[in-house]
């Protein structure tokens, strides 16, 4: 099986906004990207477990199908994306929109491709607080 990319939402653990992680799926691989806390405290988090294994999990989206030689860059694009606590309005959403813009720079994934394209456009109409 080729990795793949998912975004995984959770209900709220903080206020009313969704909870936002980018999943990288392989060969019985599950690593969830994600920033943890409330400003100005979010942390960094990586976890080896499926998204599906929260109580709190609602649901993911595709992004798209990366190689095995992808896998590093994806890890290292995670690491390089800069926690903002400096910003009020930023959160985990934002991060996981800034992850895929990294990954899209750096040609993981395509901007044409149009399962990315409408992996987009779903997160845009989700971004925000849960009406």
């Amino acid at each position: 099986m080729s990795p793949k990319l998912y975004v995984a939402f959770y209900r709220p653990r903080y206020g009313n906004y969704e909870h936002w992680a980018l999943q990288l799926k392989s060969d019985g691989l599950s690593i969830i990207f994600e920033v943890i806390g409330q400003h100005p405290q979010f942390e960094r988090d990586i976890l080896y477990v499926k998204p599906e294994s929260s109580k709190s999990f609602a649901g993911k989206t595709y992004v798209g199908t990366i190689s095995d030689s992808d896998i590093q860059m994806v890890k290292e694009a995670a690491e390089s994306v800069a926690v903002d606590n400096e910003t009020v309005e930023w959160d985990c959403q934002d991060y996981v929109l800034e992850l895929l813009e990294q990954l899209q720079e750096d040609h993981v994934l395509e901007e044409d491709d149009e399962d990315y394209q409408e992996a987009m456009k779903e997160l845009k109409s989700r971004r925000g607080a849960i009406l």
